[in-house]
């Protein structure tokens, strides 16, 4: 099985959306309670970015709620750190809890934001896990030799790679490491980050991640999977050298930014199938379905 596109692309569009937004994009995705679970990112008229869940019992016909249920205006302590907007969550179940990292945008530059929940009504909000410029972030699952372990994308100068920390707390970070970079001249040669929270698989911790080139006039958002080691996470086992999805269809060609396919949700079945929710031009939600073992053969 190869990467398959679902034929009702877009799942999700502003239309779909029963308030009024510019546009719905780059969810996060879980199961919970047997549903299929998406938390949106909705651009609000003003341009700034909230929240939404979008909720389904099959994976391909999800319906919105019909407010958001997290705001900038949410983090009351932390409101200056996300008061332009919070972005692209992703989500990793820990034991019985699901926690959500996503990006807090300010006058501070984006930042990475930590926030809990057990029933995604109510949501505890732990704030900053990173200084600014950094976002891309994503939990594993479990903790690893004792700690918690992360993975994001700090920006330092005209650096944009991925590194990865741990923490004992879950908010207190450390032990830094370089995890991935860019490969110059190929498809990924600008920046890259992380577009799911890493899952446990026989052969190691399975991720996707994006990659950008940029050209002329704009640049173009890919995605590949990486390979990481199950008890040194910070070594990388193998990788798709060629992107796995590339803009093709005009839902992903043409949006409010071009040429972009960017994910940071994916929900993998018990039988080893996979799908990938993505969005199209940072313009609507998408769904793309392979299985793990397809994925692993291409980290050579």
């Amino acid at each position: 099985m190869k990467i398959i596109r679902y034929s009702k692309n877009p799942l999700l569009t502003k239309e779909n959306v029963p308030f009024g937004v510019n546009s719905i994009f780059n969810p996060g995705a879980v199961k919970y309670n047997g549903k299929y679970i998406l938390l949106c990112r909705v651009e609000m008229p003003i341009g700034r970015s909230s929240f939404v869940i979008a909720e389904s019992a099959d994976g391909y016909n999800f319906k919105v709620s019909s407010i958001p249920v997290l705001t900038p205006e949410d983090h009351k302590d932390f409101y200056d750190y996300v008061n332009w907007g919070i972005e692209d969550a992703r989500i990793t179940q820990i034991e019985n809890k699901f926690y959500i990292t996503y990006t807090g945008y300010s006058k501070y530059q984006p930042i990475v934001m930590l926030a809990e929940t057990s029933n995604f009504a109510d949501f505890k909000i732990h704030g900053p896990i990173s200084e600014p410029s950094n976002k891309d972030c994503a939990l594993f699952p479990e903790k690893i030799d004792g700690y918690y372990w992360k993975v994001d994308r700090p920006s330092a100068e005209n650096r944009r790679d991925i590194w990865i920390s741990k923490s004992a707390d879950l908010v207190h970070w450390g032990g830094y490491k370089v995890l991935l970079e860019p490969e110059k001249g190929t498809w990924e040669t600008d920046k890259i980050g992380s577009s799911s929270n890493p899952v446990r698989t026989k052969k190691g911790w399975l991720m996707l991640y994006h990659g950008v080139r940029s050209f002329g006039t704009g640049s173009i958002y890919k995605l590949g999977v990486v390979l990481l080691d199950l008890e040194k996470p910070w070594i990388v086992k193998g990788k798709s050298k060629e992107p796995i999805l590339s803009p093709d269809k005009v839902y992903e060609r043409i949006g409010d930014v071009n040429n972009v396919i960017f994910s940071n949700g994916w929900i993998i079945e018990e039988n080893g199938d996979v799908k990938i929710y993505y969005s199209g031009g940072d313009t609507n939600v998408c769904l793309a379905e392979t299985n793990v073992e397809y994925l692993i053969s291409l980290c050579k």
